[in-house]
């Protein structure tokens, strides 16, 4: 039964939610559950709802529901029972957030900017306090180690590559802010772009700074004319990953890992080798992909179900010897591609990529925002290397802003 109550009553109830959703993201990740749960009652008993499949704004809707519905589909086939309900619970803002604002007006543009300022507010203090904590810790120890990865994390419940897309999206949204803002403010928006740079560095993932470095590049591009500028923006970036990758043991570390086709970094299925040393991230993912290249012959179609896949990939390891995950670990996939596809089979990896492809294919038509594209890029890169949708807060992040994105920057024509 829907509630009625005033508009402008509703879209305050909406403003001061969402804005607290965007600060519990970063700072108070345990109530952001709750949020979306009242986010959730508001649309259900307050807002008027409008489904119509004619028009562009409910086909998204649809398309990205069924990336939660698939992964509800894949529990009826799972013996994990309490996997089953996690499961459930972690991949509700897959429901909730394109529900929310694919049969809504809400979020207009003004209400789109608040919550990419406050976001952008939000993030800036959680790399502060990061940066600040770590340097800290380095002080007290001088060990620079303590100034990278894991150790500038001030709040609970991120890893590194999590907070990366974090400062990532931040920084789409300062170079947007930046092509309408004023003197003061673009002084503002580089200092807060020079702030989140560092953090990206400083979290010292191969793959975050590498999407950092396209992202600098495209925005630059679009923000200058003269040929010599654009060169300079491309040779500066380069200068920056050259001299942080030489003068950051850990960074320096990745990469010269990356780049080794010796195969003295290359984890050996089949025999008991991969005990005893710590290895690399592409070493340990190369393994990983390969042991769940062993469950998808078997299981391509249909995958093994949403709550069996960890117990499979353990399983995995183990039949392959390689006791370093199956025996200390529990890695996923580490690929959001492979990791949907272990789970639900060929129909999760095809709306996947259909919650990709759909918005690049139709971007120039249907959407007047380029922050929409390069997030989906960014979204659709990091899932290379990333099971992002297997962590809570990376859940959150692409529903919530793959969400806020289409819907808030769907031209008005194709609601």
């Amino acid at each position: 039964m829907l509630i009625r109550i005033n508009k402008n009553i509703e879209i305050a109830i909406y403003t001061w939610l969402l804005i607290a959703l965007v600060y519990s993201m970063l700072l108070f990740g345990y109530i952001t559950s709750a949020l979306s749960v009242l986010l959730f009652l508001t649309w259900l008993l307050f807002s008027k709802k409008s489904f119509k499949l004619s028009s562009a704004k409910t086909r998204l809707t649809i398309l990205f529901a069924a990336l939660y519905i698939i992964y509800i589909v894949g529990l009826l086939y799972t013996s994990d029972s309490k996997g089953s309900i996690s499961t459930f619970e972690a991949k509700s803002a897959l429901l909730i957030f394109p529900l929310i604002f694919g049969s809504t007006t809400i979020p207009d543009r003004s209400l789109l900017e608040k919550i990419m300022t406050h976001f952008l507010i939000a993030t800036i203090i959680a790399s502060v306090a990061g940066l600040i904590y770590g340097a800290y810790n380095y002080f007290q120890s001088g060990n620079l180690e303590l100034l990278t990865g894991p150790n500038i994390l001030f709040f609970p419940g991120f890893r590194p590559f999590l907070m990366g897309l974090f400062c990532l999206t931040a920084i789409i949204i300062s170079f947007e802010k930046l092509l309408i803002a004023s003197s003061i403010s673009k002084r503002l928006l580089y200092t807060a772009i020079l702030i989140l740079t560092v953090t990206v560095f400083l979290l010292n993932t191969r793959m975050i700074i590498v999407a950092w470095f396209l992202i600098l590049i495209y925005y630059s591009i679009k923000m200058t004319k003269k040929p010599m500028q654009r060169l300079a923006i491309i040779v500066i970036p380069i200068l920056v990953v050259a001299i942080s990758s030489l003068t950051i043991p850990s960074i320096k570390g990745q990469w010269i890992e990356f780049f080794d086709r010796s195969g003295r970094s290359a984890i050996v299925l089949d025999r008991d080798s991969s005990l005893g040393k710590n290895w690399g991230g592409k070493a340990l993912r190369i393994a990983i992909w390969k042991c769940s290249a062993d469950i998808l012959k078997k299981h391509w179609l249909i995958g093994v179900g949403t709550g069996d896949v960890q117990d499979s990939l353990q399983q995995a390891y183990e039949n392959r010897k390689f006791y370093f995950a199956s025996g200390y670990n529990r890695y996923n996939a580490h690929n959001q591609y492979i990791q949907i596809t272990l789970a639900t089979g060929l129909p999760g990896l095809v709306i996947l990529l259909s919650c990709i492809l759909y918005p690049l294919l139709h971007y120039q038509k249907r959407f007047s925002s380029h922050s929409y594209l390069v997030f989906i890029l960014l979204f659709a890169f990091i899932c290379f290397s990333e099971s992002v949708l297997e962590a809570n807060k990376g859940v959150v992040w692409y529903s919530f802003f793959n969400s806020i994105f289409a819907f808030g920057y769907l031209k008005p024509d194709l609601t």
